[in-house]
């Protein structure tokens, strides 16, 4: 049985619309801090079938290409995301502004 704090970052992050990203920081202001941003990480690895691929670093970029190289960059441009020449995703652009009432955050 999943940790209710682990339930809800699993709930906001079903809740990313295809085509945008949310950064672990942000998903960690959203919950009150519950979790630190690296906390975060590990509630989405602790599940299957979530757009894990939709959350980011704080600079915008890409965090899972020791695991898999290549491939959260390929879902999300197949999303209609861009990505930079150094590699990042313009937060601006592509930030998912979160549920409604929900806090934001970096």
């Amino acid at each position: 049985m999943a940790s209710p704090v682990f339930a809800e970052v699993w709930k906001l992050v079903r809740t990313i619309p295809r085509g945008r990203v949310a950064t672990y920081g942000q998903l960690s202001q959203m919950i009150g801090r519950r979790l630190t941003p690296v906390g975060i990480g590990w509630a989405i690895r602790a599940s299957e079938g979530l757009p894990w691929h939709r959350v980011i670093n704080a600079r915008g970029g890409i965090s899972t290409d020791n695991d898999h190289p290549g491939l959260q960059r390929a879902l999300l441009e197949a999303e209609g995301v861009r990505f930079d020449r150094d590699g990042l995703v313009d937060l601006e652009t592509y930030r998912w502004k979160g549920p409604r009432g929900a806090t934001r955050g970096a």
